[in-house]
């Protein structure tokens, strides 16, 4: 009879993480449930994603990703890709472990590029979870505010959005409806009161 392979990928430690087993990264319920997460940009949850990916279980620290390989990664410009790094540190989601110098020539060299943290996990070997700073993070009344008005503004911009087939005249091109006038009772012309007698009729 054939002996049963065990079955790796499934073993958990005292820490919750998984032993053995294909490399991968997960987001859990509690995160992506969390006010940070939803208030993240596209950008910001893919990159979110890619630097995950770079999380070995120990490595928390030394995860090297430059703005111009976020961009290329994510296919995005790299103003885009900074601003996504700028979200995610804001958020509470990642911060700088040594901060390398922002030059396009420089950062290729991994000396000079910036080591991150992700705050769920801890750092380099230690046990236990990470500081998850992103789980107390809150919107400001002026991050509110901003979103309001962008709300506000998508809306009207599709409420004027054309059907398919539909044309939408310039402003100031529509021509002027025909005014109706209405005729109060009693001030009918004798000739329409008169076309409306019934004796015209038998005449």
């Amino acid at each position: 009879m054939p002996q049963r392979r065990p079955n790796r990928g499934r073993r958990v430690n005292a820490t919750g993480r998984s032993e053995g087993g294909a490399h991968h990264a997960r987001f859990y319920r509690w995160e992506l449930e969390s006010v940070a997460f939803r208030w993240l940009s596209v950008a910001a949850r893919a990159l979110l994603l890619e630097l995950k990916a770079l999380y070995t279980g120990n490595n928390n620290g030394t995860l090297f990703l430059s703005v111009r390989e976020g961009a290329r990664r994510l296919g995005i410009g790299k103003n885009q890709a900074a601003a996504a790094f700028a979200e995610l540190q804001e958020r509470g989601f990642l911060r700088p472990n040594i901060v390398g110098a922002f030059n396009l020539k420089l950062e290729a060299r991994r000396g000079n590029a910036t080591s991150w943290i992700l705050t769920e996990f801890p750092i380099g070997e230690a046990k236990g979870a990470g500081s998850r700073d992103f789980m107390r993070w809150q919107p400001s009344p002026e991050q509110e505010s901003a979103r309001a008005v962008k709300r506000v503004s998508r809306s009207q911009n599709y409420s004027t959005v054309p059907c398919r087939g539909q044309t939408v005249p310039a402003p100031g091109t529509v021509p002027s409806k025909p005014h109706l006038t209405v005729i109060a009772p009693g001030t009918l012309s004798a000739e329409i009161a008169d076309r409306r007698s019934p004796l015209r009729a038998h005449r």
